[in-house]
């Protein structure tokens, strides 16, 4: 089929533009059509961003006192967190987690203990960090993370355990 100028008309969006007023709104159309789908390919991998939170912790002895008056288990008071740890090496964290906005993120709550000077100053970390739960929060919504689990490497140093870390890891859309 010929068009109005005498090109052959295919059909495509560049024969539809048939001036040159009509040719540059369709080149600016779309322009704004990959920049709006770049946008929308750069917002969602911003979204999958993984953000970690530490929040640390100075050990104080438990008043659970057995087996000649020694302590067998350090507390650990967080702003929104408690833990333990018991000298066998066993654990527990409970959290509190707020998540700020109204899409969703995933967290992963942690705990890492570690040996070192007053206020959990030059700290020297004992293995990796231990995860104990995994929720998705939305809607400006409050969450109680809690889990427990056993620490074997802290046996030999529990004497020398002076502070924790608590880990707030967040994937997807965290503020």
């Amino acid at each position: 089929m010929i068009g109005l100028q005498g090109r052959q008309n295919t059909g495509g969006i560049v024969d539809s533009c048939n001036s040159s007023i009509k040719l540059l709104l369709c080149l600016i159309a779309g322009a704004g059509m990959l920049w709006s789908t770049s946008t929308f390919a750069e917002k969602k991998t911003a979204e999958k961003k993984t953000v970690v939170k530490k929040y640390s912790a100075v050990a104080r002895k438990s008043m659970d006192i057995v087996d000649g008056g020694l302590p067998q288990k350090l507390d650990f008071k967080f702003d929104n967190a408690v833990a333990w740890l018991k000298e066998n090496g066993e654990f527990s964290v409970e959290a509190e987690i707020k998540h700020s906005g109204l899409l969703c993120g995933d967290y992963e709550v942690g705990i890492h203990f570690g040996i070192g000077g007053p206020a959990c100053a030059n700290v020297s970390w004992i293995g990796e960090p231990y995860y104990i739960s995994h929720k998705k929060q939305c809607n400006n919504a409050w969450m109680v993370h809690s889990g427990s689990g056993v620490v074997a490497e802290i046996k030999d140093d529990f004497a020398q355990i002076s502070c924790a870390q608590l880990l707030i890891k967040c994937t997807g859309k965290c503020e």
